[in-house]
């Protein structure tokens, strides 16, 4: 039986917050790995919108491959439908039942978690790995976490993380600007955006 987290997004590009946030998890919840499980067809977003997938997974790629704790997953990407949290969390446990799943998650989330769809069968099937972070108000998310335990019976862990205000699409953002992403993102990620010309204006 292994201890897997699962960290998901559009990673559009994938930056260092998000390796961070991979890595932390992994380490103070004694993971064995972390999945980073680029969304499919997501719910929320415009596809077009989108970076192509082929850069987005290159990037991904290459930023797994500097930490032996985490793993490029194409789980959800090969799915073929759109990206809900509670149909990965079945394929999940129809696939690998003898295996624990964490599904790595701000605070924030967990504020309206109960507002997911189906967000029953994601507890029944995930373990919610949460960090707080900032200003986040920590007494109001343990507060959540037991709602969300009396309601759905879900397993909850915490765990910490420090600040950091880096985004996708602040990245995004600074590339039209013509202003650095050095240290935003790893430097195998920024040669590829460079060589790419991705994300310029």
């Amino acid at each position: 039986m292994s201890r897997i987290g699962i960290l998901g997004g559009t990673f559009d590009p994938v930056h260092i917050a998000h390796l961070m946030l991979a890595d932390f998890a992994c380490r103070e919840l004694s993971l064995d790995k972390v999945l980073l499980m680029p969304t499919g067809e997501s719910p929320h977003k415009e596809e077009g919108r989108l970076t192509p997938l082929k850069d987005r997974l290159a990037m991904l790629s290459l930023a797994a491959e500097e930490n032996p704790l985490l793993e490029l997953s194409l789980f959800e990407v090969e799915a073929q439908e759109k990206s809900y949290t509670y149909r990965t969390a079945e394929r999940l446990h129809d696939r690998f039942p003898d295996d624990d799943f964490y599904f790595i998650m701000g605070g924030d989330s967990l504020g309206y978690f109960d507002h997911w769809v189906h967000p029953e069968i994601i507890a029944k099937y995930l373990h919610l790995a949460v960090t707080i972070r900032g200003e986040m108000d920590e007494k109001a998310a343990r507060k959540q976490a037991e709602f969300l335990r009396e309601k759905f019976d879900a397993d909850i862990s915490f765990f910490s993380l420090p600040s950091m205000e880096i985004s996708s699409t602040m990245i995004r953002e600074r590339i039209k600007q013509e202003k650095s992403i050095h240290y935003l993102v790893p430097e195998r990620v920024l040669e590829y955006i460079e060589n790419k010309g991705l994300y310029r204006a």
